[in-house]
C-alpha cells in the first residue's frame, strides 16, 4: 500500500485516541488523507496521570494536512457516545471508518470475582460492550446510505484464552474477558445483517501491545516485557482493514493483527 492521500476527504471516528493504539491508528489514517474525529476522556495535557491527550494527537494530525476534531467522551456514559457520533455527522455529514478502539481499564482490573463491585461491572459492560453497540447503531445506517464504510471493534485474546499473572497469582478479572467475548459475539452476529449492506463489521485482536499505559501498569506485575509488540502492528492492521480493496472479506471475522501484518508485509 502507498502512503499517498488516497483516502482524502473520508472521515474516521476513533475512540481512545489520546494515546496508545488509538492515536497510532489515527495518525496512519490521517497520512492517507482521512479527517479524524478523536475521542477520549483526556482532552488537554496534564489532565491524566498517563502521557498523551486529544489536543496533542489533534495537533500532530493537523500537521499532516488533514482535519482533526477532538471530542471529550467517557464511554461509560451513553450520552457521550451518542454525542460523539452526532458531532462527527453534524460537522462532516459522513462517517467512513468507525474504530471502537478504547476499553475501560480502572482499578480492580486484576481483581478476583468476589472482589469486583457491581458498579465496576457496569462500567466494563458500558464501555467495552454498549459503547461499540451504540456507535455502530448510529453510524451503520449512514454507511449503508453511502454504500461504503468499515467498522472495527478492538477485542482481545482474553475473550477466548486465560492469561494468568506470573507465579500463578491469578489473572485478569472475569469482567474484562467477559466483555471482550460479548463484543466478539456481537461482531459475528451483526455481520449476518451487514453482509447484505456491504458494510464489514470486524473484530481486531491487537495482541499483547506495549502502549504507554501497559508499559507502566503491567511491568509491576512481573511480566516479561519482551512478549509485548509495538503499537505499529495493530495500527497497521487497522489501516489495512479500512483501506484494502475488499474489506468485506473480513466481515464477521476476528482478525489477529500480527497475522495480518505478516501476511501482507504491512510494516515493510
Amino acid at each position: 500500500m502507498v502512503n499517498s492521500m488516497d483516502q482524502k476527504g473520508k472521515v474516521a471516528i476513533i475512540t481512545g485516541a489520546s494515546r496508545g493504539m488509538g492515536k497510532q491508528m489515527a495518525l496512519r489514517l490521517a497520512r492517507r488523507g482521512v479527517n479524524v474525529v478523536l475521542a477520549a476522556r483526556t482532552v488537554g495535557a496534564n489532565e491524566s496521570e498517563w502521557p498523551g491527550s486529544l489536543t496533542e494527537t489533534a495537533s500532530e494530525i493537523r500537521a499532516l494536512g488533514v482535519d482533526a476534531l477532538p471530542v471529550k467522551c467517557d464511554l461509560t456514559v451513553r450520552k457521550d457516545v451518542e454525542n460523539l457520533c452526532h458531532t462527527a455527522l453534524e460537522k462532516y455529514g459522513r462517517v467512513d471508518f468507525l474504530l471502537n478502539n478504547a476499553r475501560y481499564v480502572g482499578e480492580g482490573h486484576f481483581d478476583k470475582f468476589l472482589d469486583i463491585s457491581f458498579e465496576l461491572w457496569d462500567k466494563y459492560l458500558a464501555a467495552n460492550v454498549m459503547a461499540p453497540i451504540v456507535a455502530t447503531k448510529i453510524c451503520l445506517p449512514v454507511m449503508a446510505k453511502q454504500k461504503s464504510g468499515v467498522i472495527i471493534n478492538t477485542t482481545s485474546a482474553a475473550a477466548y484464552m486465560d492469561t494468568g499473572l506470573p507465579g500463578g497469582r491469578g489473572g485478569t478479572g472475569p469482567h474484562y474477558p467477559l466483555t471482550k467475548a460479548a463484543l466478539n459475539r456481537f461482531v459475528t452476529a451483526v455481520a449476518l445483517e451487514t453482509e447484505e449492506l456491504g458494510i464489514p463489521v470486524i473484530a481486531l485482536d491487537p495482541g499483547a501491545t506495549l502502549t504507554e499505559r501497559i508499559k507502566v501498569q503491567t511491568a509491576k506485575f512481573g511480566y516479561d516485557m519482551s512478549i509485548f509488540q509495538p503499537m505499529d502492528i495493530p495500527a497497521a492492521a487497522a489501516e489495512y482493514l479500512c483501506t484494502c480493496p475488499y474489506p468485506m472479506r473480513y466481515n464477521g471475522a476476528i482478525v489477529v493483527a500480527a497475522v495480518l501484518v505478516k501476511q501482507f508485509n504491512l510494516l515493510k
